[in-house]
């Protein structure tokens, strides 16, 4: 589908019309917690959501081409910031320079606070390929081309996450969003309150994803009464993920050209990015919007088996797995020539099980939780890169993090590292307490996991990721090497 044939749908178009009209009424209360990325917190009463753009707030940093600190945290600070990145971005894959292009997409997610996509950008660029791969996303992704949804597909698009949206929308000149799990929820909620207005039976046409946040926020329209759940994006494919950041933009396009918002900020793609910097401050916590909560928010947004497998469940619970032998499993399955993808490893773990009792597909998918994007990115590792993990070690652990030297963990603002914070959680842990029964009466008392057996599935992989990259001793007690890595983590906010 193309972008007329995509706007000139009723449904679209009816959207487009009731956030022109709407948007200037609606109040919100932004109410954020302090954090490293918002010090001191947010309070704030906004009437009209051209209003929301003074409220932006996002403290970062990165480094420049001469190793000088770039910070900033409002929106101006930040559209300065995001100028300069994008200019060294767009110069270094215009040259073909692997080497800048690399630094400059690295920087990129420094600034955003995730570092998901790093092996995958590593990789390409040691190829001689990522110049060439943003160029060709480039094209497919552009808001006002003649490009086609349907060129968006599992061939095209290889890697999506909360980086890589934002570097490709950094490389696109027409505007194109970046399509977080903030924004996705902003969108998400504005589409389910449009939805309750419009008088139409059919089922929803637009399906905005969106992901969890790592602390209590709710970044689900289906947790409000009434309220059109999200698929996750855990749920969707790395393609789909892609062609909702194109969807997004073409509506974002289509009600900036009919009315005068964002003016102040300049040309249409610089008023589109302001438009998503709302969005963004809005999907922090969707109670922003005082709709009705549900009286269980998990009801209103029931998850298939597949997403209650990668999110693990509640807080930083993952999927039960047993991480150094899965990773030695995994290298074996390399060794074996099969195509390198989860659907092949789960096929060999059925085939191949290691004792009497064999995998169910469930379990065997499950193990495959550490290999997603948002976690180590294992899949498609170079075999030398590969065999330091399985050793792991510091060595090991560098290689994981594709860094030739450790540099200290960051905790960024959604669910990802999912099997880093648990060893962060289980170290504290240990630290603070002596029994099984303390350490788990404090990993509850902090929100980290719902239910004793929860606590302990997060410590059971918090020991076995911690033990396997020396972060944790023999006695589960962190390790020099845990204090250097995770040096002034906190999840407190």
């Amino acid at each position: 589908m193309k972008r007329e044939q995509f706007l000139a749908q009723p449904e679209v178009e009816s959207f487009i019309a009731w956030l022109a009209v709407n948007l200037p009424a609606l109040p919100f209360k932004l109410r954020f917690k302090a954090s490293k990325f918002v010090p001191g917190g947010l309070t704030a009463d906004v009437q009209g959501f051209e209003q929301i753009l003074e409220q932006y707030r996002w403290k970062a940093s990165w480094q420049d081409t001469h190793q000088n600190s770039v910070a900033s945290q409002t929106w101006a600070e930040t559209q300065r910031s995001l100028g300069q990145l994008r200019e060294w971005l767009t110069s270094a894959v215009n040259r073909g320079d692997e080497q800048q292009a690399l630094q400059a997409c690295l920087q990129i997610l420094r600034w955003g606070g995730v570092r998901g996509a790093i092996p995958f950008l590593h990789r390409l660029a040691a190829k001689g390929e990522l110049s060439s791969y943003l160029k060709k996303m480039g094209g497919l992704m552009s808001l006002d081309g003649d490009n086609d949804l349907n060129d968006l597909d599992a061939i095209s698009v290889e890697r999506f996450d909360a980086g890589l949206t934002k570097i490709h929308a950094l490389f696109d000149p027409s505007g194109s969003p970046i399509y977080d799990s903030r924004v996705g929820a902003a969108i998400g909620m504005l589409y389910s309150l449009f939805r309750q207005q419009w008088m139409e039976s059919a089922k929803p046409l637009l399906a905005f994803p969106s992901g969890a946040a790592r602390g209590s926020q709710i970044r689900n329209p289906g947790a409000f009464l009434n309220g059109l759940a999200a698929p996750h994006f855990s749920a969707i494919d790395y393609a789909e993920w892609a062609c909702w950041q194109v969807r997004l933009g073409w509506i974002i396009r289509a009600l900036l050209e009919r009315t005068g918002w964002f003016a102040e900020q300049g040309a249409l793609p610089t008023r589109c990015h302001a438009f998503e910097a709302s969005l963004f401050m809005l999907g922090y916590d969707l109670r922003c919007f005082g709709v009705t909560l549900v009286s269980d928010p998990k009801a209103a947004a029931p998850e298939n088996e597949a997403q209650k497998r990668e999110n693990g469940g509640t807080g930083w619970v993952p999927t039960g797995h047993p991480f150094s032998q899965v990773l030695k499993d995994y290298l074996a399955f390399r060794h074996s020539d099969k195509l390198d993808d989860k659907a092949s490893f789960v096929a060999w773990l059925l085939a191949n099980p290691r004792n009497e009792n064999p995998l169910t597909r469930a379990t065997a998918q499950g193990y495959c939780f550490a290999f997603s994007i948002d976690e180590f990115d294992l899949f498609g590792r170079p075999l030398e890169e590969l065999k330091r993990i399985v050793a792991g070690g510091q060595d090991g652990l560098c290689a994981a993090m594709a860094s030739q030297t450790l540099e200290p963990f960051t905790v960024g603002d959604e669910r990802v590292s999912v099997c880093l914070v648990d060893v962060l959680i289980t170290g504290n842990a240990y630290r603070r307490a002596t029994t099984d029964k303390e350490r788990t009466d404090y990993i509850l008392s902090a929100g980290y996991a719902g239910t004793e057996n929860s606590a302990r599935a997060l410590m059971a992989l918090g020991r076995n990721v911690g033990k396997h990259f020396g972060l944790l001793d023999e006695q589960h007690l962190p390790t020099i090497l845990f204090e250097q890595f995770f040096l002034g983590c906190s999840l407190d906010a």
